[in-house]
């Protein structure tokens, strides 16, 4: 007690209890990133809109339950799974979906895990989820009347990241779509803790990357798009960055850039007002679609 009482020994128990705080409120912020509130697939009137579903269940490549929707296309023409984002649902890109419907391809939406109607727990913001377009592509690959000999994926932020890592796994995902890709996952969980704190963000990120290895049982860094990316040989890759996000924008100009020059590849880097990665409204809306469905046309569609 004498000690506690010293100068020293104060001055000890204020710095046990200041990082005491700081990693408590750090394991909060890394909770709240990683497990956010389930957001159900909304209802919808596919009738209405004269599209046809099929309810699908299927498993992750660790067995992980599944939930998803397959609307048919063309035979002849190529499959094109839809990957959401951290905090969503496979709801979120109907409208994605019903633009590739239109074109004639086969789209399959799916709840990652943890969300939506999907098991599963705590996100890995694209790690574990890698498993998960595994298992759609595992799936797809048994579904009579597909050719799934080659298959375009679209990814949102966490979606984007897991389908840029299951391409290096699964060489039949020859034409990927990335929205707000980020090159590890340490960058969107850094920056959701800390916000607009630039130092903490620069200086601090060891601090989020322990808790988040702590409380997935994997490191933040373990497997990073970035280094991914440029090894994905004879792949067509269209980028869609966020003008509103020039960070993240600048990060996607370095992976955009590390893409294989050669005649099997075409690397694309389109930075729009918005994108699915921050909001679309109104003309930018139907822009979006168009492009995203121009791009799956012209690599997928001969």
């Amino acid at each position: 007690m004498r000690f506690l009482r010293s100068p020293i020994g104060a001055t000890l128990v204020v710095l046990v209890v200041g990082v005491s705080v700081v990693l408590g409120a750090t394991a909060v912020r890394v909770h709240e990133q990683t497990a956010a509130p389930r957001t159900e697939s909304a209802p919808i009137d596919f009738e209405s809109m004269m599209v046809r579903t099929e309810d699908v269940e299927f498993v992750a490549s660790d067995e992980v339950a599944l939930s998803g929707w397959l609307i048919r296309g063309r035979p002849e023409l190529p499959p094109v799974i839809l990957c959401h984002d951290f905090g969503s649902s496979r709801s979120s890109l109907i409208n994605v979906a019903l633009a590739l419907s239109r074109a004639g391809f086969s789209v399959m939406l799916f709840d990652f895990r943890g969300h939506g109607s999907s098991g599963g727990g705590r996100s890995t913001l694209g790690l574990k989820e890698k498993r998960d377009v595994l298992g759609a592509v595992d799936y797809l690959s048994k579904v009579e009347g597909l050719d799934t000999r080659r298959i375009g994926i679209y990814g949102v932020g966490m979606g984007a990241h897991a389908a840029v890592l299951a391409a290096s796994d699964r060489p039949s995902l020859k034409v990927l779509v990335l929205d707000g890709l980020y090159p590890d996952v340490a960058y969107p969980l850094v920056r959701g803790v800390y916000r607009e704190w630039a130092f903490a963000v620069d200086y601090l990120g060891f601090l989020p990357r322990g808790v988040f290895l702590a409380m997935s049982g994997t490191a933040a860094g373990e497997q990073r798009a970035a280094d991914v990316i440029g090894e994905l040989l004879g792949r067509d890759v269209l980028f869609l960055a966020p003008a509103g996000d020039s960070g993240l924008a600048e990060e996607m100009q370095h992976m955009y850039e590390s893409v294989p020059e050669q005649t099997e590849a075409d690397g694309n880097l389109i930075v729009l007002p918005a994108t699915h990665a921050d909001g679309l409204y109104a003309e930018h809306l139907s822009r979006y679609h168009e492009q995203v469905s121009e791009f799956f046309e012209s690599r997928l569609g001969s």
